[in-house]
Order: C-alpha cells, then structure tokens, then sequence
C-alpha cells in the first residue's frame, strides 16, 4: 500500500475508505480503514507528514509486533560494512552485490529485499556515518589535471614596478601521485594543449582517461556532469592521443582529489619558497620549478620506504599507453573568403585558390608549418606550406588563368586604364608594379589600392606623388599610402592652357570603379578637366 497517498486522499481530498480503495485499486475498503484507524491512534505520527517520513518508516510503525521492527520480520537484513568495503574492489558495483545477497533466497523465513529497497537501506546507513566514496586506484588509468591557486610573478629588467602573472599548471598520476608541474604567462587554448603535450612528454605515455578541471580552455559548458561539452580543440587533442576526457564535477574537488592534493603541495611547499626569488623569464623560473618538482617526486612518502618516483617507475610507467607519433599541433582557426585575385589572405600573407572557389567562405586551419583549407561542408580542400614573410604570395601555378580577360573586371587593361585616365606618371607606376610580380593577379590589390587614393584625395594629388615615386625609384603601395597624403596639402599650381581632355579615349575609359565603398567616375573625371579647360579658354 502506498501510505502517504492514502493519507492524502483522506485528509486532503476526505474521501472515505471505499473511495481510497476504488482509487487506489492495490487495496481493500477494509485494508484502508484499518490502516486510517492505525494512524489516528498511533501518537508517534501525525498529518501533515515531515518530508523526510517514507512509506517504509509508517509501515515500520503502524504494523511492528511489540519489540521487534516489521523489517526484521519481513525481510533479511545484509551487512553494510562489508558492502562499503567491497565497493572499493575494482569492477564491483551495488547491482552485483544485491544479486548475490538475493541468490541466497529466504534464510529463517525471511526473504531478500528488492534491489531499490536494498540501495535505499545501504544510502541510509551511508549517509548516517557521513562515508564518502574511495575510489580504488590502479596504475596508468587516469590522469588529473587543474591549476594551482597561487600565482608567481615575472619582472622587467628595465621597469622593475612592471611584473607579468604566472599560472601554475599540475598535472598528477593517480595511483602513483606522481605529477609535473609548469608555468604558463597566459591561459589560452594554445599554451594549454602546449603545457599538456609536455606533461604527457614527462610521463612518458598516456592515461586512458584524463580528467580535467572545468577551466574554459578545456570544457566549454559542464551543467549537469552527464553531457559536458568540451573544447572542441582540447578534444582533438585527446583524440589524437587516443585518449578520453571525463571532466569533473563543476566545484566539487572530490571528483580531482589527487590533483588537488597536489595544488596544496605546490603551493605549501614550492611557491611559498619561490615568490621570494624573482625572474626575469619564464623559461628560468619553470626550469626552478621543475627541480623543486622532482626533488617533491623524490622525497619518500611520510613513513614509507619508497617515494613517488619509485612507486611510478615500478608499477606505473609501464602501464601507461604509447604515445602517438608526433606531438599533438594546435591549429589556428580562422573563416576566410576568397577575392577577386584568387587567393585568401592570413596572417598578411596571400594563398592561392582555383576558380571556382572565388567568393566562397572557407575555413582556415593553420599549423606551425602547414595551413589546411576546408570548405563549408568540413571537407579538407587542400594544404598550403605556411609563411611567415608579410605581404608574401603562396601560389601554386595551376590556380592561376591563362587569360585574364574572362574572369571578374580586375585585369591588365583595367588597372592600365584607369591610371592612364589619371596622368602618365599614375600609369607609369601601376606599370612598374605590375611588372615586379610573377603572376600579374598578384599585383591586383597593389593598384586598385593605389587607385583608390585619387578618390580619396584628389587625381592631381595621386598623379604628383605618383611622379616622384617613378623619379625615386620606389614604385610600391608603401610609398604612395604614406606620402600621397602630403601632396594633398600642397598648393595647387594653374596649369598651363591647353585640352588635355583630349589625351584620354572616353570609350576606353568610362568603366567605374565596382568596389562597393569606391564611388569615384573616371567619366566624371573626363568630364570635370573638360570643364576646367574651357572655363581657362
């Protein structure tokens, strides 16, 4: 019978005995009437129940026979002592141990409890002794890593009021406690996988289970503990490693106990010392640290023969799994589209892309020696060798066309007019940077650049900068984005009379410039020195 609803069908709804059984189904009219006649006789209970009563504890008192519990009559009691004890056993777990306490069937008439009443009575009889769990440890299974709450400090040599924050990163072996430690100036994904890389590299192999803090740079969200979501870059990394990633409880210390025995080591023992010393960088103070750090793997256990060291080299290390090949390598992420050149640009360095990919968004992983291009879909389009060079082009040949007058309006001939539309010595230059590149789509976004200063400023001004530029020999972009803005300033001197709207070709050079922000008319400009000239006639 469930007690608590009878008792509330009465005294909430007042139904009467016959209601409560037609409503419950499980119990007769006459069941519950003496079930109703119990409780309003028995002094220890009353209604409203407290919220802690169960349908178990009302049983327990309503029906017990005089010094004896309606349990011990009913049912067979089980130790929960031993269950605590071999729960620490690796692979047993409570399931198991109640279908070997139920195996043994009814002893002196009484029977085994359900599998839901038997974990009810072991979680009371746990909870009343205020028990926590011991995890049992064996060798190379798990891995725990976080950040040591204190912080060093690294100094300037010529400013020493100027100090830069140093985070301890620990990363500990459970069984053997062996662990390693390492600064790190910022706490980024980078230095994160970095720091980690080098952990595994000092162990020497790799747990099948790591578990992290829930630091941003290794889980991302962590609400309910069943389904985090990592970091997607820290979970290629684990993936690489042939590892997985078991994240702990957010602000529960007791699912990383070892690492953060260790935190308070670190900080009680190997800090403490080291913010007297100072350090002007990061390599000298993690090379300290690192002694300390040994010497602490070294040290024996407090009354034990055998140190840290000794347990991790004898029982340990040769459990742990074989690491990969080559080291883990984060890869800078970054969305890029392709222009009207052909290429992409990162890291101020250009790439070459095919035809057909212009003005597409791809996705740009890059590595320390090599950038890997992704389309939309995730699928790996091509590999580029990286440079480091500004300014530099990544070309491989087959990307660029033959021609140039079927593809998009940025051509020879449509930079080559536009300048001459300004003045010779503007179509001077464009000529000469045409000229430095190998491929002339290189040179696309130089001149258009150049171009649009005349916007900018004013033709004449472009024109003036542009002729001292082919005089001085530098014909680049560098040159006219830093001084063209001088000539603008400069006086303008009356041109001698003459019709010089007659140098130009209209019909050649009456296109407009197509980029979005360039409202600049070439025919405007045609039209404009018209004017001038036959207000001077």
């Amino acid at each position: 019978m469930d007690y608590k609803r009878v008792l509330r069908l009465h005294f909430v709804n007042h139904l009467s005995g016959r209601e409560i059984a037609e409503s419950c189904g499980d119990c007769s009219k006459t069941t519950v009437n003496e079930f109703l006649k119990r409780f309003r006789e028995n002094p220890e209970l009353s209604y409203p129940l407290p919220a802690d009563v169960t349908n178990e504890y009302i049983e327990s008192i309503l029906y017990k026979k005089p010094g004896v519990s309606a349990n011990q009559l009913l049912y067979r009691d089980f130790n929960k002592e031993a269950v605590y004890k071999a729960l620490a056993r690796k692979g047993e777990t409570l399931k198991h141990l109640w279908q070997k306490y139920n195996a043994i069937g009814v002893v002196d008439g009484k029977k085994p409890m359900s599998y839901r009443q038997y974990c009810r009575r072991y979680s009371e009889w746990a909870d009343s002794k205020q028990l926590t769990f011991h995890i049992q440890r064996y060798p190379g299974v798990n891995l725990e890593l976080d950040y040591a709450g204190k912080q060093l400090y690294l100094h300037n040599r010529r400013n020493p009021e100027e100090t830069t924050k140093v985070t301890i990163f620990i990363a500990a072996l459970t069984y053997s406690d062996y662990f390693y430690a390492e600064g790190m100036t910022e706490c980024d994904i980078r230095n994160w996988i970095r720091v980690n890389n080098n952990a595994l590299a000092y162990f020497g192999g790799v747990t099948p289970t790591i578990t992290p803090d829930n630091c941003k740079v290794a889980v991302a969200r962590n609400k309910d503990w069943i389904s985090p979501v990592l970091n997607k870059d820290f979970q290629a990394w684990a993936e690489h490693n042939n590892t997985v990633l078991t994240p702990a409880k957010v602000k529960s210390p007791r699912w990383k106990p070892v690492v953060e025995g260790h935190v308070k080591i670190i900080t009680m023992h190997i800090l403490v010392d080291m913010e007297d010393m100072i350090f002007y960088s990061l390599d000298d103070l993690n090379r300290v640290l690192m002694e300390k750090v040994d010497a602490e793997n070294r040290k024996p256990f407090e009354g034990l023969t055998y140190s840290r060291y000794d347990l991790f080299i004898t029982e340990e290390k040769e459990t742990l799994l074989p690491l990969p090949p080559s080291r883990f390598e984060y890869l800078e992420r970054k969305t890029v589209k392709v222009a009207q050149d052909f290429s992409f640009t990162f890291d101020k360095v250009h790439y070459s892309m095919p035809r057909k990919y212009l003005r597409q968004e791809l996705e740009i992983r890059a590595g320390e020696k090599e950038i890997y291009v992704y389309n939309k879909h995730g699928d790996l389009i091509r590999t580029h060798k990286r440079s480091y060079t500004p300014k530099d082009w990544v070309i491989i040949p087959s990307d660029m066309p033959a021609e140039y007058k079927d593809y998009g309006y940025w051509t020879v001939p449509y930079f080559q007019q536009k300048a001459s539309a300004i003045g010779p010595s503007t179509r001077a230059l464009i000529d000469a940077v045409i000229q430095k590149y190998a491929y002339p789509v290189q040179s696309f976004r130089s001149c258009f650049g150049i171009l649009r200063y005349a916007e900018k400023y004013s033709p004449e001004a472009l024109e003036r900068c542009c002729k001292d530029a082919v005089l001085a020999g530098k014909c680049n972009y560098s040159y006219i984005c830093n001084t063209v803005s001088a000539y603008h300033k400069e006086p303008l001197q009356s041109p001698a009379p003459q019709d010089t709207h007659k140098e130009y070709d209209a019909t050649a050079i009456s296109g407009t410039y197509k980029d979005d922000d360039s409202k600049y008319s070439l025919r405007n400009l045609l039209r404009r020195q018209e004017t001038e000239a036959g207000n001077e006639e």
